[in-house]
Order: C-alpha cells, then sequence, then structure tokens
C-alpha cells in the first residue's frame, strides 16, 4: 500500500538543550508550503501536539488550537493529535490527564478529518522534560491507562475508527525492553486491543544510536531498518502488540553548524526510501517528518532548524525532495 505522508506543520520544537525563541509563523504561508508538499487531493496528515498540564486543561479545546484543527480540515488535511503528558504537580496527575485525553476525544470526535490520536509523547525517554514525557511521574501508567480510555470514548462517540495509538524514541538499551514489557503487564488485552499503531521517532545522526560506517544515505538507511526491525521484532511482542501498525511519528535531521541543507536532503531521502523499501516487512503505513518550518534560522543551536524551509518560509532542498517522494509514494 502506498505511504500516508505528513508533518508537522510548525516551526516550535520541545528542544534538549536551551531554546531559543520561535519567530512568529505566517498562516497564509504555512497553508501554501502544506499544500505544495501534500500535492493534489491525496490524503496527507498533520501532526499536531497539546500538553496537559492541569485539570482545568480538559475544559475545551484551546482557541489556538481549535482554530489550526478546523482550518486544516477544511482545507481537506487530515489531523494526528498528540496529546502530550506534561503535568504541573510534581508528583504526576495521571487521573487528570485520563479525563483530559477522554474530553478531547468527545470534543473532537464531530469533526471527520480528525483521524488519529497519539497518547504521550516519548514515554520511553527520561531527563528531557521539554522534549519527552518519560522525565515526569507516571508518564508508563498514563500511556497505557490514557491508550484504553481515548479508544473507549471514541467507541462511545461513534468514532471507533479513530486511529489511537502512542510513540517510542528510538534508543538502545535493556531499558526499553524493560518499558515495553512494564506496557503489556499493566495493560493487558485490554491496551493490546485499544493500540492500532506504535509511532517511532527516529533521528539518524542527531538523536539515538549513532551511525555506523559508511557514507551518510547508507548509514541513515541502515539506522532505519533497525528502528523498524528492534520496535517490530523485538519489542512490540513483548507488549502484547505484535499485530499493530507501524508509524514513523517523526523524522528529521536539523541543519546548522556543520549540518548543511544537502546532508538534511540526503537523510531525507534515504530515511523515506528505507522506509518505502521494508514497509510491507514491517507492517509500516505512515511517515511525518519533523519539521516544517525552521523556529529561527538566525538562532545558533541546531534545535531551531529542524524545518524543510528557513523561518521566512523560503524552502530548502530537501523541501522539494519531500514533495516529489510524496507525490511518487504516498
Amino acid at each position: 500500500m502506498p505511504l500516508v505522508f505528513g508533518v508537522y506543520p510548525g516551526g516550535a520544537a520541545g528542544t534538549v538543550g536551551p531554546a531559543g525563541q520561535t519567530r512568529p509563523e505566517v498562516p497564509e504561508a504555512r497553508t501554501q508550503a502544506l499544500r505544495q508538499l501534500r500535492g493534489g487531493t491525496r490524503p496527507f496528515v498533520l501532526h499536531l501536539y497539546e500538553s496537559y498540564t492541569r485539570p482545568s486543561d480538559a475544559a475545551a479545546v484551546p482557541p489556538w488550537l481549535a482554530t489550526q484543527i478546523a482550518g486544516y480540515t477544511a482545507d481537506g488535511f487530515q489531523i494526528e493529535l498528540v496529546l502530550a503528558y506534561r503535568p504541573a504537580d510534581p508528583a504526576g496527575d495521571v487521573a487528570g490527564f485520563i479525563d483530559f485525553v477522554r474530553a478531547r476525544v468527545q470534543q473532537l470526535a464531530p469533526n471527520p478529518g480528525v483521524a488519529s490520536v497519539q497518547v504521550t509523547n516519548e514515554a520511553n525517554v527520561a531527563g528531557a522534560p521539554d522534549a519527552a514525557d518519560g522525565a515526569y511521574p507516571g508518564a508508563r501508567d498514563a500511556l497505557v491507562r490514557g491508550v484504553i480510555a481515548a479508544k473507549d470514548e471514541a467507541r462511545r462517540r461513534g468514532r471507533g475508527g479513530l486511529r489511537i495509538g502512542f510513540n517510542w524514541a528510538y534508543q538502545r538499551g535493556p531499558g526499553e525492553a524493560a518499558f515495553f514489557s512494564s506496557l503489556g503487564a499493566a495493560g493487558g488485552r485490554a491496551f493490546a486491543d485499544a493500540v492500532d499503531w506504535v509511532g517511532v521517532d527516529a533521528y539518524p545522526g542527531t538523536w539515538g544510536p549513532p551511525l555506523g560506517g559508511g557514507d551518510l544515505a547508507s548509514a541513515v538507511r541502515s539506522a532505519t531498518v533497525d528502528a523498524m526491525r528492534t520496535l517490530r521484532r523485538t519489542l512490540l511482542p513483548r507488549a502484547g502488540l505484535s499485530r499493530a501498525r507501524l508509524h514513523f511519528s517523526e523524522s528529521g535531521y536539523p541543519t546548522g553548524s556543520g549540518r548543511t541543507e544537502a546532508m538534511q536532503q540526503t537523510v531525507l531521502r534515504a530515511a523515506v526510501q528505507a522506509v518505502a523499501a521494508a514497509r510491507g516487512t514491517y507492517g509500516v503505513t505512515d511517515y511525518r517528518w519533523f519539521d516544517l518550518r525552521d523556529a529561527n534560522t538566525a538562532d545558533t543551536s541546531f534545535e531551531s532548524h529542524y524545518g524543510l524551509t528557513r523561518d521566512d518560509y523560503s524552502p530548502k532542498p530537501a523541501f522539494f525532495t519531500y514533495r516529489d517522494l510524496v507525490a511518487r509514494l504516498g
């Protein structure tokens, strides 16, 4: 089957290092760029983020997010909403998060353009509170209980086809097997029945296992295949999730000092081609690039330079490469 492509349409990013100031977005320019990437009327998914911090967050979809979802879906884009777990309470707040997840599914269910919900973000990663939920107490319980709650609420609202999943940041070590085993032990059959897909967040040459030898393209292809193989064959069985589809929920390579735009183009092409070639073997259905636009092209941190475009929406070479791959493989 063709891949379903998408992108995070913003510029701001969760960072491991100090975050610089994000330059304001220009909605008209953003929409033009997204239409170019999609091309025609094929499915194209916009990967959006919202964070739970306190119980009052459940009351309503915030206006900025509601406006974006309404505009994007009216323009024919599909939405994949990440519900991150970032409680302000230092002890954690799993119960509040579950209420928040149910509320968002209920509030967004009437819009058929909202096609997918991701519960938590990178709960397997500790120590990076601005980027990953694993830094917050109770993140694993929030993931398991949140997935079950999201699927249950979707069915209650007549949206049984709303695809529910979670993601895993590609890294190695015995802690990854333990993480998936703990998910299976906590969630059991109810969790397995609720999970439609599991996402891979892979940034070869930036985060995760170091690249192997050879040229950049071949090293990225090897790392991308290793991420798929590790998740499909080693980790998912530990959680009883062997039947889940795989997504590449985040895949990226920022430019900046020592990171040329040509290198970004090489990494993007190699990663997409590796996923496309092995999608049948590993059951991959979706691919999202992170992200559309630099947060601040003048900033010295490479974490401000993930975009396919610069912060003024002028395209980098990788923009055209992604557009052409979407047209050919999507």
